[in-house]
């Protein structure tokens, strides 16, 4: 028998469409095993900016549900994507605020949206995941170049945190609380939604507070943290229109480890960093409309306004001199978005857009410097800077029916960018337009059905990141040293192929794809030369100075019973990346060469009011890693062991209105520290979540 595609068609009555929606990220998480019995199956929109099945989809893509959720107690976004290919988690030494790399690039060439909304960042260690985990209903992380649908950032990949919506009933309410066995930390979070006559809403609010990490070594200093959030949603359906508010605010504190080796090289005495602050608020209001049209399938009209601040405390002694350096900045993002969606032929949908952003960072710095030595001057300098990017972008991408089992896709992306440094008054700067850059991408991709429940797949993408603001006009400290900006950078690229499988048939599921990525202009900081005119024999710089390439294997695989109550499963990535920075290339780029997690689900199913009762005994762990790159005095060289940690999760469903969570993390208390991250991992542990949900 041959397996046929169904072909393009209008969307269903859009009342019933939003009905759907709300049951799919409303339901309780005792109804959602329906979903996550067929992975597959599930409806993504990451990938193509629409709807279509996992299954469909040419991107390699991973999808974390509510019931997903629902079961996990970590206390951050990031440590719930710890097992996703090809992910790893970067903590940059603070606990309260992690990043996330995809296939060994640095985070800040990844782009985090909420509700496809970019959360904006100039840093240099990355965008960190400034929502609480409690306001999300659903995660979709696209692995691979997302640049022509998502734009700059997105050179790697796209996490997209989606969050919860309204209700199903009138009135309905959300209580959990969890406890944090590393952290003695503990949450609190309360929602309020409900859904009636055309209008849902929800609102949320959620506190965290943790103590100090608790490693087989003892408590980490500088590893406490605490975060806020609160959300509020308001939507109205009319016929096929469709009309949502969003507002989330996120306030977060956290200590920043340093080692004590990175505190006392020379010519180092003392470092001890800070952020007080780390907040941020986004409004957002989305207009949808799904007219019964041959042509027009949907159009979409989304904007958002954001504000970042960030407070930033670096305190550090040298043989020579005492610097404090105060640094506080407020980053205004402004995003709007004009899509539509069209149906010209039978054979293809194709999805256009309009895209602007415009990012506005004020930075005001103040240093502090008490020198006993003529290498630094006594005194205090106060920097006001003022710098910002805008981007305007048009996109297209075809999805087209070549046959009953084919589909093809072919997608392009034209940027348009510029900067400008709008005020400054450190010595060596001055306001002036930044270096404007014009670009045009392309991705192409090939989705062939063999069967039913079995797809391969391959696609090719390029992917395209314009320097940070604070590359191009603000500069920053590292360490003692200042890292000066240039704005003669050059955009970073890559281009990325992929070849995949997915099936799903029987007992199996195997989601696999390899990948093979070439990323080139990687900017970084080196010192300065006496070319460079830098005002410090200390100064850095930021520069073009490298490239590299990666490929790898991905790898889910599950067998299931008939009964669907034991699952042996095995999540693994296999990658090997070469950096080049010009003097010298390199094989040793701290990525570990495995890294997975491997297990067995037990669920067995109960009638009655224990709903669902499950235990999940899994390895985690990765190969050792050797991380080698330029320093002040020749090559550094930076090793991690190899590690594996037996850990456990389990939980019961009591109907559908309670469920308890627990996870047993590291028990053999395992001394051992992962390849992307500063911080001592967490030794033997518990924690717990109680989810009370009222209709």
């Amino acid at each position: 028998m041959i397996y046929r595609r169904p072909t393009f068609r209008p969307r269903p009555n859009p009342a019933v469409r939003a009905m759907a929606r709300s049951l799919l990220f409303c339901a309780m998480p005792g109804l959602a095993a329906t979903s996550a019995d067929m992975p597959l199956e599930e409806v993504v929109v990451t990938a193509s900016r629409v709807e279509e099945r996992l299954l469909d989809s040419s991107a390699s893509l991973s999808v974390m549900t509510r019931e997903d959720l629902a079961r996990m107690t970590a206390s951050g976004v990031a440590d719930f994507l710890r097992d996703v290919p090809g992910l790893q988690v970067s903590d940059s030494g603070q606990a309260g605020l992690k990043r996330i790399r995809i296939r060994g690039e640095d985070s800040r060439r990844s782009a985090i949206l909420v509700d496809s909304h970019e959360l904006a960042d100039h840093s240099e260690v990355g965008t960190p995941l400034t929502i609480h985990p409690d306001m999300l209903g659903r995660i979709e992380v696209l692995r691979g170049s997302g640049s022509v649908l998502y734009g700059s950032k997105a050179l790697s990949g796209v996490t997209n945190l989606m969050t919860l919506k309204g209700g199903t009933a009138p009135l309905q309410a959300t209580v959990k609380g969890s406890y944090d066995g590393t952290t003695d930390g503990d949450t609190l979070f309360a929602s309020v939604h409900g859904l009636q006559d055309g209008w849902s809403y929800r609102l949320a609010a959620a506190d965290s507070d943790h103590s100090l990490r608790r490693t087989p070594e003892g408590r980490a200093e500088n590893t406490a943290f605490e975060n806020q959030g609160y959300y509020g949603f308001l939507e109205k359906v009319a016929g096929n229109h469709a009309l949502g508010l969003t507002w989330d605010r996120y306030e977060s504190r956290s200590d920043i480890f340093v080692e004590e080796a990175a505190r006392s090289t020379f010519p180092l005495v003392d470092l001890a960093l800070s952020t007080p602050q780390r907040d941020r608020e986004r409004f957002a209001l989305d207009y949808s409309w799904e007219p019964a049209s041959a042509a027009l399938d949907r159009l979409v009209i989304s904007g958002f306004t954001q504000d970042s601040l960030r407070h930033f405390v670096s305190n550090t002694e040298t043989v020579w001199y005492r610097r404090d350096i105060d640094t506080r900045s407020t980053l205004r993002s402004d995003g709007l978005l004009l899509q539509a969606d069209w149906l010209p032929w039978g054979e293809h949908r194709v999805i256009s857009g309009l895209q602007y952003s415009n990012d506005e960072v004020d930075q005001g710095r103040e240093v502090d410097t008490r020198a006993w030595t003529p290498v630094a001057t006594t005194g205090i300098e106060r920097i006001d800077d003022q710098a910002s990017i805008r981007t305007l972008a048009a996109f297209v991408q075809d999805h087209w029916a070549l046959g009953d089992t084919l589909t093809a896709m072919v997608g392009a992306r034209f940027y348009q960018v510029d900067g400008e440094l709008d005020r400054s008054n450190r010595p060596g700067l001055r306001a002036a337009p930044l270096d404007s850059d014009s670009h045009l991408i392309a991705s192409a991709g090939l989705n062939w059905s063999t069967g039913p429940g079995s797809a391969l797949r391959a696609n090719v993408s390029e992917g395209y990141l314009y320097p940070s603001l604070m590359q191009l006009a603000t500069g920053a400290y590292a360490g003692s040293s200042f890292v000066n900006p240039n704005s003669e950078l050059t955009p970073e690229t890559s281009i990325n192929y992929e070849l995949g499988w997915r099936l799903m048939q029987g007992p199996w599921t195997v989601d696999a794809a390899l990948f093979v990525a070439d990323s080139s202009d990687y900017i970084d900081h080196i010192f300065c030369t006496a070319a460079d005119r830098c005002l410090s024999p200390t100064d850095k710089l930021y520069r073009n100075i490298g490239s590299s390439n990666a490929h790898g294997l991905e790898l889910y695989l599950a067998w299931e019973t008939a009964d669907q109550a034991l699952q042996p499963y095995l999540n693994v990535t296999w990658m090997q990346r070469n950096n080049d920075f010009g003097s010298f290339d390199t094989w040793d780029t701290g990525i570990p060469a495995l890294a997975g997690r491997a297990g067995i689900m037990l669920e067995p199913r109960f009638a009655g009011l224990w709903n669902s009762l499950w235990a999940d005994v899994y390895l985690r762990g990765e190969s050792g890693s050797l991380l080698v790159e330029p320093g002040a005095r020749g090559l550094v060289e930076t090793r991690r062991s190899g590690w594996a940690t037996v850990n456990a999760a389990l939980g019961v469903s009591l109907g559908e209105r309670l469920l308890l969570a627990v996870e047993l993390q590291n028990l053999f208390d395992r001394d051992y520290r992962e390849s992307t991250e500063n911080l001592l991992a967490p030794g033997r542990s518990a924690s717990m979540k109680l989810t009370w949900n009222i209709n």
